[in-house]
């Protein structure tokens, strides 16, 4: 016991130590970012001799530092102003006032063609000296930051120690700061950077050749002109620093700000990992966009379920898809690039997710927060109540409507509290003129915040602590979804509600009418009074005169019409007969013009088909489609979706291997279009395990498999869907045949727009001309075909996490799962199933739902 209590004591004193010490650095950093307007920031290593001495009065040493022993001449005759911000063992970061100035005349330009600043300066933009020597010590390889990746190289100058002017953005120079304190920054060759100062530059540096023009003259070049011989080859993948503070930062330092003016209230926190400067992405992934609603760590599932259906009824549910954000999946699953809408749905956050929501909103992200302390990234809090409460808001035209509000209100002055991030009120407390609704917007980047004390993500029952009130929010209720949808517009959030249609009938069509009999037939046993019951379904076969106008289609009774005469629908059969040309697959088909999901009929009959009938379910719209993972697809008209039973004997080359079939199921959806002729060029690809891609850009399509086990059969239940004539959400394949036709502008050579009833006929005959295949001949010859067409060859991932191991794809096992080595030379298979594979990250995580 009493050893149990001392590695607790030890733990928690680590613990405390760890974030004692990664709060200084915190501080540190932001405390160096206020300076980095009027003050120059030096960063050195103790072992070089050019060391400032705190003080009013600047000291120099002498040492072989050129433009440092210049420093006298860069300030003129000004009083010059040195503090120590920070004072270890091998650093000290000292803030220099008045602001450093460097002349570029008698500096080399690093590119041969212009100068670096034509333009105007951006308030953004930093510029560095930068000293390089030879690194005197191993540096190892997954420990190293490339100075290339957050600095642009503007000139040069040689001497007794190679030095550099180069231009960063504000973050960057903070990231510069971080590799600098964990002695792992580098340049090319393994160069070590000694110094860096930020500067204010004049002039022009001269060019090497005048009047020439080329491209940026590599660093490495210019390691002879100033003696540095080249070390080890630099290891050209980039290695993610681990972002935990690796070095022990218990100096002192001062919270330096601009000149005659103190920091009014305590330094804002700001993880390390976030200071890296990204521009705003576009929607390239190629999911749908989706939005995510995090509401925190306690109930979370309850209260998701709450707020969804709140969000759902303000946002464009066809081009949307509403998830939840769990409080363990935040840092666990790469959803940052993969999100077009984070909505903070909880008053606390917890474990420091706060931190990884900021960093999605400085990469460029959009975030909606209601009521919670994520709003103190951002801005000052005045705590106004105990407890939730209610208010009248005065918003745009609504001035009388009352809501329920959080505990604080916004501080007046609107005095942001990050860096180029600039605030503007949107809507007041009509009674007090508190600012309770802000606008965030990250001038880099693009991020926009919504902040909201105003909690319209409550629905009046919750606030219903007397009849009055309750009534006085229900009376303000539909204005509270007015002011949500004008909110989300405001963030370029399409809230038009889509009229979502009712369900149809089922149309039973066949190629034949052998087949319809078989068909019938094989279901004569189960059939109780035209009826037949299903777990999730009941299907209702209508064969008599009954009126259509009488027919009831519900989600779990949907009538059957067997008579395709006697009802016209969406879907051309003829265009879909005449381009089939399977032995079986797809022979009878179930269409709907709108259904719920076509697995569920697949479902509900594949133990009854027999052998000769390949079934397969077509639908125009599905209201809840379905994809990997408990994924919601989204169905809107042009996209192909269809689902089919498929029977593999269990003792065959692919029922003993049946992890192949989602692969197969995908390959066949390609070469159904490219082994057209005129369309083999369309860039469609496959990425692992299910998806259909456009190049590696967007996603177009995906299937997912289901099997259960019967009599030694395998019966498969395949979903898929494509997008054919479906411009949104992402893209569809007749964007990729009117993209070919502008290229060519060849009228020899132009390709006709594809139906949905084309793409599905083509994709089942070359499924099932696979399957036979694969039977026959086993997976080799298969898998030197999928590899034509497939994204990851040679591809490095990481597995697990973004820390997780290093690995290369090398391509299918002999059983169909990914198979990668690490980078101990050992070889692993990594399953489908719980996994997902996040191309932008090239990334291999296991799947949340």
């Amino acid at each position: 016991m009493l050893i149990t209590v001392a590695y607790l004591y030890i733990y928690l004193m680590r613990w405390v130590r760890r974030r004692s010490d990664a709060m200084k650095r915190l501080q540190l950093i932001n405390a160096i970012r206020k300076s980095l307007r009027c003050s120059s920031i030096q960063l050195q290593k103790t072992n070089r001799s050019c060391i400032l001495s705190s003080g009013t009065n600047m000291s120099l040493a002498p040492g072989p530092t050129d433009w440092c022993s210049n420093l006298q001449t860069l300030v003129g005759n000004e009083l010059v102003n040195v503090e120590v911000m920070l004072e270890k063992s091998n650093v000290r970061i000292y803030a220099i006032e008045p602001k450093l100035i460097v002349p570029l005349n008698g500096w080399t330009s690093y590119l041969l063609n212009q100068s670096p600043f034509d333009g105007e300066k951006s308030r953004d933009i930093v510029f560095v000296i930068l000293e390089l020597m030879q690194c005197n010590h191993e540096v190892q390889r997954n420990q190293v930051t490339k100075l290339e990746e957050l600095v642009n190289l503007v000139a040069w100058k040689s001497g007794r120690s190679f030095q550099a002017v180069a231009e960063c953005t504000e973050n960057g120079f903070c990231q510069l700061t971080r590799s600098f304190l964990d002695n792992c920054l580098v340049a090319q060759e393994l160069l070590e950077v000694t110094s860096i100062t930020s500067i204010d530059v004049r002039g022009q540096p001269d060019k090497m050749i005048p009047g020439a023009s080329g491209s940026q003259t590599s660093l490495s070049h210019f390691q002879k002109l100033s003696g540095i011989q080249s070390s080890s080859d630099f290891n050209n993948s980039s290695q993610q620093l681990d972002q935990d503070c690796k070095e022990e930062l218990s100096g002192m330092y001062s919270d330096s700000d601009c000149a005659g003016e103190a920091p009014a209230e305590p330094l804002e926190e700001i993880a390390p990992e976030m200071l890296t400067p990204v521009t705003r992405k576009e929607n390239l992934h190629g999911k749908p966009p989706n939005v995510l609603v995090y509401c925190g760590k306690k109930d979370s599932s309850r209260l998701f379920e709450n707020v969804r259906s709140i969000f759902a009824q303000c946002l464009n549910t066809d081009k949307y898809t509403v998830y939840h954000l769990k409080h363990d999946q935040v840092k666990t699953t790469p959803w940052l690039d993969n999100t077009t809408l984070l909505i903070i749905s909880s008053d606390k956050v917890y474990d420091g997710v706060d931190e990884v929501f900021l960093k999605y909103f400085l990469e460029g992200g959009t975030v909606v927060s209601f009521g919670s302390s994520f709003d103190a990234k951002f801005v000052t809090r005045i705590q106004t109540n105990s407890k939730s409460s209610i208010l009248t808001l005065s918003y745009e035209n609504w001035s009388d409507a009352t809501f329920i509000c959080g505990r604080h209100v916004y501080e007046t002055s609107l005095k942001s509290l990050l860096c180029d991030v600039t605030l503007t009120c949107l809507a007041q407390d009509k009674h007090r003129g508190n600012p309770v609704i802000l606008e965030a917007v990250h001038e880099t980047s693009g991020g926009v915040a919504l902040l909201s004390q105003v909690n319209f993500d409550k629905d009046p029952s919750e606030m219903a602590i007397s009849q009055d009130i309750f009534t006085i929010l229900k009376l303000s209720n539909s204005i509270r979804f007015e002011i949500l949808r004008s909110l989300f517009r405001r963030l370029g959030i399409d809230s038009d509600q889509p009229v979502l249609p009712s369900l149809t009938p089922i149309v039973l069509l066949s190629c034949s009418s052998k087949s319809k009999q078989q068909f019938f037939k094989s279901l004569s046993s189960r059939l109780k009074d035209g009826h037949l019951v299903s777990k999730d379904v009941t299907l209702q076969f209508i064969t008599d005169d009954i009126s259509l106008s009488a027919i009831n289609v519900t989600s779990s009774v949907i009538p059957v019409i067997t008579d395709a005469q006697r009802i016209s629908i969406l879907f051309d059969f003829a265009v879909y007969k005449a381009n089939l040309k399977t032995k079986l697959i797809g022979n009878v088909m179930f269409y709907a013009d709108v259904i719920t999901t076509t697995m569920n009929l697949i479902e509900s009959l594949m133990f009854s088909l027999p052998a000769d009938v390949g079934l397969v379910a077509v639908a125009t719209r599905q209201t809840a489609g379905v994809g990997r993972g408990g994924n919601a697809w989204l169905s809107p008209p042009g996209c192909a979706m269809f689902s089919l039973h498929l029977r593999v004997p269990q003792r065959s080359l692919l029922g003993e291997r049946i992890p192949f079939l989602q692969h197969i199921v995908s390959l066949a959806v390609v070469l159904g279009v490219r082994q057209k002729p005129g369309y083999e060029n369309l860039d469609l690809c496959i990425k692992w395990p299910n998806d259909i891609y456009y190049g590696a850009s967007m996603k177009l399509g995906g299937n997912i498999v289901k099997s259960s086990i019967m009599n030694d059969i395998i019966h498969a239940n395949i979903g898929c869907g494509v997008n054919v004539a479906n411009k949104d959400p992402t893209i569809c394949i007749n964007d990729l045949i009117q993209m070919a036709n502008e290229t060519s502008r060849d009228d020899s050579k132009w390709l006709n727009l594809l139906s949905t009833e084309e793409v599905i006929a083509l994709s089942l005959n070359c499924l099932e001309d696979l399957v036979e295949k694969f039977q026959s001949d086993g997976p080799d010859g298969f898998k030197r075909l999928y590899y034509r067409y497939w994204l990851h060859g040679n591809q490095r991932v990481r597995l697990n996490s973004e820390d997780g191991p290093e690995a290369t794809v090398i391509g299918l096992d002999e059983f169909g799962f990914l198979l990668v080595r690490l980078s101990n030379g050992q070889m692993e298979s990594v399953q489908p199933d719980g996994n997902s594979f996040d191309m932008m990250r090239n990334l291999i995580a296991p799947k949340s739902n």
